[in-house]
């Protein structure tokens, strides 16, 4: 079974809605790629309605502003015809989708309609989509990878290889229920976007900007251990489950699954010009990472655990002077 992980709901100081600028950042940096790869590859049949699906939507404002420039790219594809649009806004049923349909933009020009579930299964009727999105969701593993001992951390940044192959196992088989999900829902024709944080083929994990960060997460559960705060057993049992993949690992599930072609797969670095701010980002990681720690570890000392990590930034600053730039991956694909 999949497990839930869903970002903070709401709108207050801890929650995505005002805690995603990072992810933003990451969008806005492709939105004239991902207008020319709708305006130039989508094939599907197009009636009057248009069929859109973002997975992974949460919450605020970032999948309205995702939406809007999927609509327009549509439209420029196809200027002379009159089309409707619906919208599906899909993310785990976990997911504050009271907090997004409240900030549905009241002039949008589409409908809309929520629909709860995971993305590593079908979520739509056969060759119902016709343009399918995702943005920095599907590097989130559908659970925790297990079978191998991580003592004392909880990530594959600088363990044994036995972990790092468990979260490889792991991710290409949930890249690979995805895609196989997106192959049975998708038109001939249309197309799949995906962006999400992946690394150049080549790259250690310890030489990773998220990785580097997720590592500090550790480093600060096991200071809170000695401390007698939380048990180790604990620490040792938990795996956070996200995984930034190789290009490599991501062509390789696509070609095994032999639905789409590639359009385009290109690393992108959306920080690289950006000075990055140590202590927001921080911020920004417990909106999306907090519930996941609160189910292993408790509210308790997940605050204890965050407010360790503010008292690293400077460390955590010069550490990241000497690591590979953060890159995303922009994936277009076709359904054959």
């Amino acid at each position: 079974m999949s497990e839930a992980f869903p970002m903070n709901g709401g709108d207050g100081a801890y929650s995505y809605t005002k805690n995603s600028q990072y992810q933003k950042l990451g969008s806005d940096s492709v939105k004239e790629m991902i207008q020319q790869a709708i305006i130039e590859n989508l094939d599907t049949k197009i009636s009057n309605t248009v069929a859109i699906a973002d997975l992974g939507c949460s919450v605020g404002p970032n999948t309205f502003f995702t939406v809007e420039n999927l609509i327009k790219a549509v439209q420029k594809k196809h200027p002379s015809k009159t089309l409707e649009f619906q919208v599906f806004f899909s993310d785990h049923s976990g997911n504050d989708f009271n907090t997004l349909f409240a900030s549905l933009p009241p002039e949008r020009h589409y409908h809309a309609a929520g629909v709860p579930g995971s993305f590593h299964g079908r979520l739509f009727p056969c060759s119902s989509i016709s343009v399918a999105h995702s943005s920095y969701a599907v590097q989130w593993l559908s659970k925790q990878p297990q079978g191998a001992p991580n003592e004392g951390r909880i990530h594959c940044s600088d363990a044994p290889e036995a972990v790092l192959k468990a979260y490889s196992d792991q991710y290409e088989k949930d890249l690979g229920d995805f895609v196989s999900a997106r192959g049975e829902e998708v038109a001939s024709g249309g197309i799949v976007i995906l962006v999400f944080a992946a690394a150049p083929d080549g790259i250690p994990h310890s030489e990773i900007l998220t990785s580097v960060l997720y590592s500090y997460f550790g480093h600060c559960l096991m200071e809170l251990a000695n401390e007698g705060v939380v048990e180790k057993k604990k620490i040792d049992e938990f795996n956070l489950p996200l995984y930034d993949p190789r290009e490599g690992e991501v062509r390789r599930v696509i070609e095994r699954n032999g639905c789409f072609s590639v359009v385009k797969m290109e690393l992108l670095y959306p920080l690289e010009t950006r000075e990055i701010e140590v202590g927001s980002m921080i911020v920004s990681l417990r909106a999306a990472l907090e519930g996941v720690f609160m189910a292993c570890f408790g509210s308790s000392v997940v605050e204890k655990l965050f407010n360790k990590m503010l008292t690293k930034t400077d460390e955590i600053a010069k550490r990241l002077e000497s690591v590979h730039d953060h890159a995303q991956l922009f994936l277009v694909l076709k359904r054959k």
